[in-house]
């Protein structure tokens, strides 16, 4: 199971296979229950990603999701930079991994309420995560991570401060993560894209 499963489904899975047996030695066969499972081992599925790329440069995509914003901002700890947000939907695999070899500086955890991301208020109000970072070249980028309306608490695991592309962070069931890079970054993705975790977004100057 850990191979094909992520951890923050071990839980709902042991409870509702505990429930099933239950269930069918007490009463009778729930086929309620047994798609409970399988949507759970769908929901929580942890498939493979391979973070590979020749250029130490290149920025992955830390999670499965669409391309839903590519902006130009200004940020207090990083001056002008380029936002690159990722939505993840309950349908995506919800693993999410650091995007290329970083140290991390800060992690700052929020807590707050679980709208729907649709929702223009759900970016302040929503539980989220600040990881500022610095890369290999000394770069300062950062992440931010918002918990989405199917997500009760915002799963990060014990992140080490030196991270490799493609180590695991946490989990999401439909949050959506932002990118804030150097303003120079090259883009090779666009708005609405579908993409996997281990896509590559783009280089560093």
């Amino acid at each position: 199971m850990k191979e094909y499963i992520a951890k923050d489904g071990y839980l709902s899975l042991i409870l509702l296979s505990l429930l099933f047996i239950l269930v069918w030695i007490v009463h009778s066969f729930s086929i309620l229950l047994l798609l409970l499972i399988l949507f759970c081992l769908f929901l929580f599925r942890s498939p493979k990603r391979d973070f590979v790329a020749n250029d130490e440069k290149a920025i992955f995509s830390p999670i499965d999701g669409k391309v839903s914003r590519i902006d130009n901002m200004h940020y207090k700890d990083l001056g002008e930079c380029v936002e690159i947000n990722i939505k993840n939907a309950f349908y995506n695999a919800g693993n999410f991994n650091a995007p290329f070899i970083m140290h991390i500086a800060d992690i700052r955890l929020k807590h707050g309420l679980f709208l729907c991301s649709e929702l223009k208020s759900a970016r302040i109000m929503n539980e989220r995560a600040f990881i500022l970072a610095k890369t290999q070249k000394d770069q300062t980028i950062a992440l931010r991570i918002y918990a989405g309306s199917f997500d009760r608490k915002l799963k990060l695991d014990n992140i080490s401060y030196d991270l490799k592309a493609g180590d695991r962070m946490g989990f999401l069931i439909n949050g959506s993560i932002s990118l804030l890079l150097p303003k120079d970054t090259r883009i090779h993705v666009g708005l609405n894209d579908e993409i996997k975790a281990g896509t590559l977004l783009g280089y560093f100057a």
